[in-house]
Parts: structure tokens; sequence; C-alpha cells
């Protein structure tokens, strides 16, 4: 009888241990992830009376931290100024705590009302309160006829300004028929583009800015 009684109860305290295992590895496996398809966030920014829409075909919400994970992304920017700004990218994060969207994976910037003006780069972050996008891996601003090759920059949104660092401008100037007849090569540490008068200005630290004009044609 005793037998039985310790058999029997060593065979309960087996189930028991073995339960609490699998009930401690179903808990390890817990996801604290929220998968959503189709995503969608709109967030308005009272002191500058901006929007910022984010589209995706697909999302990662942490539900710890608040922090998303963004595929695919379509980042718009409405502005009382009328500059809006459109980012298209393969990824992107957003820091709730920070208020930080970190934008990455052939990043294209463009400016809805010039579709021929656009930024491309690896990498940029944007700080949501300050309205400071920071362009932080090299970066190609191409506009009408010009192409810039630049290290690094900022946009600052609330003056419609882009500033970028240790710049090669290039432009090419055509005459009636077409055909190019020269080009303009500029190097200079910093350069500013006022978006809202499509201003390019130049400078350099303790030197001279550099200008070349390659004459193609004298006709």
């Amino acid at each position: 009888m005793n037998s039985f009684i310790n058999y029997l109860f060593t065979s309960v305290l087996i189930i028991f241990l073995l339960s609490c295992e699998r009930s401690r590895k179903q808990t390890s496996q817990i996801d604290d992830n929220s998968y959503i398809k189709d995503f969608e966030l709109i967030q308005k920014n009272i002191r500058n009376d901006s929007i910022i829409k984010i589209k995706s075909p697909k999302a990662i919400i942490n539900q710890t931290s608040n922090d998303f994970q963004i595929f695919d992304s379509l980042i718009e920017l409405s502005n009382k100024t009328g500059k809006d700004l459109q980012i298209n990218s393969g990824r992107s994060t957003l820091n709730n705590s920070q208020n930080i969207l970190r934008i990455f994976n052939n990043v294209n910037v463009t400016l809805k009302n010039n579709q021929n003006s656009f930024i491309k780069t690896e990498t940029l972050d944007w700080d949501l309160g300050r309205s400071l996008i920071s362009l932080t891996t090299p970066l190609e601003v191409n506009l009408l006829n010009t192409k810039i090759l630049s290290e690094s920059g900022q946009y600052i949104i609330d003056k419609n300004q882009l500033i970028i660092n240790n710049n090669l401008f290039k432009r090419s100037i055509f005459n009636t028929n077409g055909i190019r007849k020269y080009q303009i090569e500029i190097i200079s540490d910093i350069a500013t583009w006022s978006t809202m008068n499509n201003l390019l200005e130049f400078k350099s630290i303790d030197k001279q800015v550099e200008s070349t004009i390659d004459f193609l044609s004298t006709e």
C-alpha cells in the first residue's frame, strides 16, 4: 500500500513539474508585438500647424515600449507654408519616448508641388518635436538640370531650408535647341537651399568657394 502511495505521489509530482516547465516555455514565447496591415498614423504638431501622415502596408507595434516598425512607408508632411514633403523608404521606426522618426533603406524625399526636385539618401532622422530632419548619410540633391552631391545635412521644416555639408554642385546649361553648351561645377563647405524662393547659396570656411565652367560648345 505504501509503495502504491509513493508511486502515485511521484507520478503526480512529475506531471506537475512537467506542467510548470511547459508553462514557463509558453510564457517565454509570448509575443508583445501587434501586427497591423494597411497601417496609417496621423500626427498633428500644434506648434507649427503641420500634419504628418504615415502610411504602410505593414507595421509592427511593440506593446511594451509603444514603438513602431514600419515597412515600405509613405510619409507626408503638410504645413501652412504649402511646401509639402513626401518621403518614400523601405523601412522606418518611430521612437515614441524620444519622438524621433528614423527613415532608412532607399530614402527618396520630394516636394509634392515640385516632383522634379528630390533628395536621395540612405538614412535620415526626423525630430518631430523640433521639426528638424537630420540627413546622416551621403545624399544626392536633384534639381532641374542640377545635381548636388553632399556628405550630410539637415532640413529645417519651419524655414523650408536645406543646409548641406561638403558639396559638389553640377549644373548643365542648354541652348534653345536642347544642346548642352557648358557645365558649371561648384565645390563648397556649406550650401543652403531655400525651397520657398528656390535660392541656392554657397559658403566655405577659411577658403574660397571653387567654381569651374566647362564650355562644351561655342555655337
